[in-house]
């Protein structure tokens, strides 16, 4: 376990891909810069790795003692893990993890199929067995969304693979999550590919993104919801938390739309983090809060102002004593 009173640490900071490591950077410089409170002469590191497969061994990780402090999304797959009710491969043991703070990110899971498919419903896509051709995030254990659409499939009493078994397609290589971002070269984007009529759907998450906004734009789509009974068995097994997507998010969601909520950005650690780290983490993040807001566009997942009077709240792992410490102290928890 790290120790601060025994002279210089490495600090390992687990936050992958382009979004988290831009986070991770700038709590690095703070923790050892002009100002950093760390021993003299101590180090941080910032690691990553694939996004998708990275934020789901996350908690694991972290949990292990590999790397100190991480960020993850969705909040709930903290609890998740904490009470081992997860499956298919991932939150299988309980994890001693706590939360830090969550950044500001609202999202959630959306279902949109072409509305001349005349397909409303989940259960009624599956119950037809539709030859759907769908746009997804990396599946199974490759992206939270493939995991979660492991657990959700199977509450329908199918795998995703079936889709392909009924003639349809899984299509994870045109992922655009916007336009700052490039497919493989000759792969067609799914954004083109919804607007001439070579995709049937698209179900994913990172709502706030610009290709979503192009998609529901430019194509007449239905917005599927999960039914309510499904959402609850999620919750009661798995700890997953429902929304809905709220009337008006995106043309032609007429009503709001249950589904599973995805969002926050959780910076978390195990739970024997020493209280001082927990607090220094805090510190460093305040004071690169306006560094932070300026290196991510609202497309690129920051659906909001960093507010840390708001951080500490619903978090998806119990509150670190020593991040609670550096609320209270600075005004913002009661």
């Amino acid at each position: 376990m790290i120790d601060l009173n025994s002279g210089p640490i490495e600090l390992k900071l687990f936050t992958p891909g382009t979004n988290w490591m831009k986070v991770g950077s700038m709590l690095a410089i703070d923790f050892v810069g002009y100002f950093g409170k760390l021993p003299k002469g101590s180090y941080v590191s910032v690691h990553t790795g694939h996004p998708g497969r990275s934020a789901l061994a996350s908690p694991d990780l972290i949990n292990a003692g590999k790397y100190h402090i991480g960020i993850t999304s969705p909040t709930w797959i903290l609890n998740t893990c904490n009470e081992g009710r997860g499956a298919f491969g991932l939150g299988e043991k309980p994890t001693r993890l706590r939360t830090i703070g969550t950044l500001p990110h609202r999202d959630m899971v959306v279902l949109a199929v072409r509305k001349d498919l005349g397909i409303t419903s989940l259960r009624q896509l599956i119950e037809q067995r539709y030859p759907l051709r769908f746009s997804t995030s990396p599946i199974h254990l490759d992206h939270p969304l493939g995991w979660l659409f492991d657990l959700l499939f199977a509450e329908y009493g199918i795998a995703i693979e079936d889709f392909e078994k009924w003639g349809g397609a899984v299509i994870y290589g045109d992922r655009q999550p916007n336009f700052m971002e490039k497919v493989p070269e000759g792969t067609r984007d799914r954004v083109s590919a919804m607007q001439t009529g070579h995709l049937d759907a698209v179900f994913d998450e990172a709502i706030m993104t610009r290709a979503w906004q192009v998609i529901a734009d430019s194509v007449e789509l239905n917005y599927l919801p999960i039914d309510r009974d499904v959402l609850q068995a999620l919750e009661n097994k798995h700890g997953v938390r429902a929304t809905v997507i709220p009337k008006g998010r995106l043309r032609g969601v007429n009503e709001d739309i249950p589904t599973v909520e995805f969002g926050g950005w959780t910076i978390f650690c195990r739970e024997d983090l020493p209280d001082r780290l927990a607090y220094l983490t805090l510190e460093c993040l305040e004071r690169q809060t306006a560094q932070i807001q300026g290196m991510l566009v609202p497309e690129q997942g920051l659906t909001g102002k960093i507010d840390l009077s708001i951080m500490w709240q619903a978090p998806g792992a119990p509150l670190h004593p020593g991040a609670a410490r550096y609320y209270r102290e600075k005004g913002y928890m009661k």
